[in-house]
């Protein structure tokens, strides 16, 4: 069943794409990120006795015909956390990151001390690889306490999807953690939904249906946790466009490099162009060059003390 205490839908604006060819860049390396690291693909490189040390000629080579036909609606659904954790990390999607701050701020009664003034976001979770380091990089769990008990930091990780991270060139890193529905997110509305996840998840981002083609947050309790969640509508163009991306690499690897496509975005057609380019080129190598292509100036990095973060504080949520 719903929660009985959610807030109204409150849209936020995503801003216009600053650059085109770091958008796509974002979403095409982002699902060939998930097909190389996720564990729990059925069709995975990670199976293959080269791995590491593989190329997408060889990965098409090696599995059968259609098998990214039988993995594609997996991509879509977790592919998303990888996707979220390059995206936010962006301009673009600088503006949507300080309202989910800020309303964590309002949510535990918290003010965050303005000397934490960086923000990155990582995939988290047992079930991909990138997870790993991830214990390196934050110093402290926020909340630090809810209900009276304390995050067991290594099951925190390894039972959820995203890690926001803020910190400061003091090396105070404190991160908050989260879940992602990519294809399900009516599902973060839900008590059923949030009694089997880990109590100090406490945001949801999730794709939904929706004609307006919005992103807006909507929180509230769920199994005693106050809770914030963010959603895109299925219409929203950053859904659609990376449906697209996945959508081609499912033709390139049926039809081979030699596909051809038909799109009014030159910048989509560059990298179908690098991915063909690199068709037999290590892994390593072409996730490198697509990265690339992410532009540093359009990455999030400093915000010169815009967020406000309190680190040491013992939290409650608002009741």
């Amino acid at each position: 069943m719903e929660s009985s205490k959610k807030s109204i839908i409150t849209p936020v604006p995503l801003g216009l794409i600053p650059n085109n060819r770091s958008y796509w860049a974002t979403h095409f390396f982002s699902i060939l990120q998930c097909l190389d690291q996720h564990k729990n693909l059925e069709f995975s490189p990670r199976r293959l006795d080269l791995y590491p040390i593989y190329s997408l000629a060889i990965l098409r080579g090696c599995l059968p015909l259609n098998f990214f036909n039988q993995i594609e609606r997996y991509i879509e659904n977790w592919g998303v956390q990888y996707f979220l954790s390059n995206f936010f990390n962006q301009k673009l999607g600088g503006n949507v990151v300080k309202e989910l701050i800020s309303r964590i701020e309002k949510a535990y009664s918290v003010s965050f001390d303005k000397s934490l003034d960086h923000f990155s976001f990582h995939v988290s979770g047992n079930d991909s690889n990138i997870s790993s380091n991830l214990r390196e990089r934050f110093s402290e769990v926020f909340p630090s306490c809810l209900n009276g008990q304390f995050a067991t930091v290594d099951d925190l990780i390894a039972q959820s999807d995203l890690c926001l991270i803020l910190s400061n060139s003091q090396n105070v890193k404190v991160g908050l953690f989260g879940e992602i529905e990519g294809i399900y997110g009516n599902k973060l509305r839900t008590e059923s939904y949030w009694v089997k996840k880990h109590d100090f998840c406490i945001f949801g981002i999730g794709v939904v249906d929706g004609s307006q083609k919005v992103v807006y947050f909507q929180e509230g309790f769920f199994n005693g946790i106050y809770r914030i969640n963010l959603f895109f509508e299925r219409t929203n163009f950053v859904v659609t466009d990376y449906k697209i991306a996945l959508g081609a690499i499912k033709r390139l690897f049926l039809e081979g490099p030699g596909a051809i496509f038909y799109s009014q975005d030159e910048e989509f057609e560059f990298f179908l162009n690098k991915i063909k380019i690199h068709w037999s080129s290590n892994m390593n190598k072409l996730m490198d060059e697509l990265k690339l292509f992410i532009s540093p100036e359009d990455v999030v990095g400093f915000n010169g003390g815009v967020l406000e973060i309190v680190t040491d504080l013992q939290s409650a949520p608002k009741g």
